[in-house]
């Protein structure tokens, strides 16, 4: 999760898969997500009446990532700790659970301190936890950002770049 780079490896990598980009650092580790807000009216374009809603909704997305469309904001979800307990091992030892929590909620704090002194400049409405699919031992942060964005891998990937930045070298990513 918290790799090195060198001066030449500075460029985030953002790949587009079934309307959302995926994050890649520059070691191709993947590192989050980026969910943007299509804000589509499927009832504007229903060209297709044999088509069903969701089959509408994901070809004018297709369409607007294909003509690069600007959009207002997006979703940016990131690890944000590793419980280390949630695994298929019974009798965990309780100074081991104590440590661990203690850990975690410190490592949480930092993450509202960071959301906290950089809500402004990054333009972040709002934060949520969730647990992450692959690990149920990992709570992932969602960061809703509201500033204009174009889409495309590149695109958005120079539209991010400063936050990810910013969040590598706080050592959040």
């Amino acid at each position: 999760m918290f790799g090195r780079r060198n001066k030449n490896d500075n460029l985030w990598k953002l790949e587009y898969i079934d309307s959302v980009y995926k994050i890649y650092d520059w070691d191709k580790n993947l590192t989050g997500y980026f969910f943007p807000n299509y804000n589509i009216d499927i009832h504007e374009h229903e060209d297709d009446k044999s088509l069903a809603d969701h089959e509408i909704e994901d070809k004018i997305i297709e369409q607007m990532n294909k003509e690069k469309k600007s959009v207002k904001g997006g979703n940016l979800m990131l690890p944000m700790i590793k419980l280390q307990l949630l695994d298929n091992n019974e009798g965990i030892h309780l100074d081991y659970v104590i440590s661990s929590l203690e850990e975690n909620a410190q490592r949480t704090r930092i993450w509202k301190q960071w959301i906290e002194d950089n809500r402004q400049e990054f333009k972040i409405i709002g934060s949520s936890v969730y647990t992450a699919r692959e690990d149920r031992n990992i709570l992932s942060i969602v960061l809703g950002v509201d500033s204009d964005m174009m889409l495309g891998e590149k695109e958005l990937g120079n539209t991010l770049k400063p936050v990810l930045d910013r969040l590598h070298r706080d050592e959040l990513i």
